[in-house]
């Protein structure tokens, strides 16, 4: 992007890529891209003046960026992952962990109230010989997305620690501890390389520890200890060293020993005891935030009296202030209540939403003919070159053109639908699916005859369909298929909606992973990282026509690749006092393609 004629050659590397004057975004990561250049900007204004230049076009750029994410990222106590540049800008509200931890790191004004968000997050248990009792271990998941994809689902050391120095940079230091001792318990004693600090650890689902001789957990683990643990953080742009120790309540001495500083920390019941000793090439200021033990404190550096400030906050703190000096011993003497030993509230199990309405007895049930609807054939959803617009004008790594795939290996995956079975039943049962309950699909016998309404965002299918419906009835069954990816998990990728005479309407969200499953396969639950808030639904695999009716508690674990696919059956609760005027399918959120095989009414 250009800044105009005030654009500075030599601060090109910081120009704004995702967002700018006009707070238009580009897609996937938005918040975490902008994050960066929002701190990119700061550091271009700041090292503007020592070259000649003028700081005010990145300040400027700065601010620009932190009301865009402030205004069309910030969504339910978080920023959101991304916003979507095409179709209904629809703003992703499942972030990754990148997603705090670089706005953390960048400063980005709202930061710290996210901290709240990502301490609630549903953790995977770190348990086992040698775990210490009575302590809530856990390690993030990288997302929560689904189905699972190599690169997005996994558990990184690297991205824990970043996560735990992210929540000491918010004043939020027992969760952070607690997540990096998780962390070094699940890779450096819990593993099969012991000391090691590797990649992934034995709680990733799918790779376990397969990449343990990647060392890219060093950086920053050296940066959560020294940064965040102990609080070390030198500005020598600034001429000043903060030093804002995170340790746990109960800890009375700690020590550090690194080549630019040394640090040694000491209390007991009253007194506070803490030595700094800078080896930095510039002099520097120190600014010393220490947690707060009683009502009032006196202080001491190098035997002079000083005083400082009170911080208010999560965990309120106490400031001191001290010129340069070889040396700083600082002394502060509490006095008053002595605060006791913080915990942290347990996390509790994770809350489920409302069912969705399944399938139920039906003792009159009327199918609705689609054939006049319907626009393709299910087998047709993944053909090479397909999706071919819309798409981003901008440089975006987006969904390979046959609708399925990804980065890293897999631009070139696809997966072959055949609903041979599917058909095959519906010829030996006068064109009828039926159900174990008795519920029946209308659905085309064998041959090339399209068989589903799809629609989607893609310029290949309609937005929406509607089809009209009569008279009274208590329920809608559907036998649907389509395509979903991470990208679009954990908000709403479709929809159906009923409307009645009157013109009211009910509503049946197509979520993924909840109510929207994917045709080439099953999805992999747990209780943790990879799990489906409701019901799991009824499957219907189209190369066998055999119907499944899967148990939460038998399916666990069990989510694979399905040969030919596979149709989900979803219902909708209807009100019996209103006459029906239509069903309508509706796609959402990009990249995704929604298809109807058939409906059933129960009146």
């Amino acid at each position: 992007r250009e800044f105009g004629p005030e654009k500075l050659p030599l601060y090109e590397a910081y120009a704004v890529i995702w967002a700018s004057d006009d707070l238009q975004y580009s897609g996937g990561g938005t918040t975490h891209a902008s994050a960066y250049n929002y701190w990119h900007n700061l550091m271009a204004a700041r090292l503007a003046p020592l070259a000649g230049a003028d700081p005010a076009p990145y300040t400027r750029e700065a601010g620009l960026i932190a009301r865009a994410m402030s205004e069309l990222l910030w969504t339910d106590g978080h920023f959101a992952e991304f916003k979507d540049l095409l179709g209904r800008q629809l703003v992703h509200p499942s972030p990754g962990l990148w997603t705090f931890y670089h706005a953390a790191d960048s400063g980005v004004p709202g930061f710290e109230r996210m901290a709240d968000y990502m301490t609630k997050r549903p953790r995977i248990p770190v348990r086992g010989p040698g775990v210490p009792a009575g302590e809530d271990f856990g390690l993030l998941p990288t997302t929560d997305w689904m189905p699972y994809t190599w690169s997005i689902n996994n558990v990184v050391m690297a991205e824990n620690v970043h996560t735990a120095l992210g929540l000491w940079q918010a004043a939020r230091p027992e969760e952070a501890f607690r997540l990096l001792k998780s962390a070094l318990l699940a890779s450096m004693f819990m593993g099969i390389s012991p000391g090691n600090v590797g990649s992934m650890n034995t709680l990733d689902v799918y790779r376990r520890e397969s990449q343990r001789d990647f060392a890219d957990s060093s950086g920053v683990l050296s940066r959560a200890v020294v940064e965040g643990l102990f609080g070390v953080r030198p500005d020598a742009l600034a001429g000043e060293l903060l030093v804002a120790p995170g340790f746990p309540w109960e800890w009375t001495q700690a020590r550090l020993q690194h080549p630019m500083v040394g640090f040694t920390y000491q209390r007991d019941m009253t007194t506070l005891r803490l030595v700094v000793t800078p080896r930095f090439a510039v002099p520097m200021t120190l600014r010393l935030r220490v947690p707060v033990f009683g009502s009032a404190a006196r202080v001491t550096v190098n035997g002079q009296t000083g005083g400082g400030k009170w911080l208010e906050g999560e965990r309120p703190g106490f400031e001191i202030v001290a010129p340069v000096a070889a040396k700083w011993e600082v002394r502060v003497a509490w006095s008053g209540p002595i605060r006791s030993e913080a915990t942290a509230t347990p996390q509790g199990p994770w809350a489920r939403p409302a069912e969705w309405d399944a399938p139920v007895a039906v003792t009159q049930p009327e199918t609705v003919d689609l054939t006049a609807h319907f626009n393709d054939r299910v087998t047709e959803i993944f053909r090479p070159g397909k999706y071919l617009s819309p798409r981003s004008p901008y440089v975006s790594l987006a969904l390979p053109a046959q609708g399925i795939g990804a980065w890293a290996g897999h631009v070139n995956a696809t997966a072959e639908i055949d609903d041979a079975g599917l058909r095959r039943v519906a010829a030996d049962n006068h064109g009828r699916l039926m159900l174990p309950d008795g519920l029946p699909f209308a659905t085309p016998g064998p041959g090339g005859t399209p068989n589903i309404v799809f629609v989607s965002q893609w310029d290949n299918y309609p937005r929406e369909a509607m089809v009209p419906l009569t008279g009274k009835a208590r329920h809608l069954h559907l036998l649907m298929a389509g395509s979903t990816n991470h990208m679009q998990s954990r908000l709403d990728n479709g929809e159906v909606v009923v409307t009645y005479t009157d013109g009211t309407t009910s509503r049946l969200a197509l979520r993924n992973p909840e109510t929207w499953w994917p045709v080439e396969q099953d999805y992999f639950t747990d209780d943790y990282q990879f799990r489906v808030d409701g019901p799991l639904p009824v499957r219907v695999d189209l190369k066998t026509g055999l119907v499944r009716v899967l148990g939460p508690a038998t399916f666990k674990g069990q989510g694979r690749t399905i040969p030919g696919g596979a149709a989900t059956v979803l219902g909708l609760a209807l009100d019996p006092s209103k006459e029906l005027r239509s069903v309508t399918v509706r796609a959402l959120a990009n990249d995704v393609v929604i298809g109807l095989m058939a409906a059933t009414l129960a009146r």
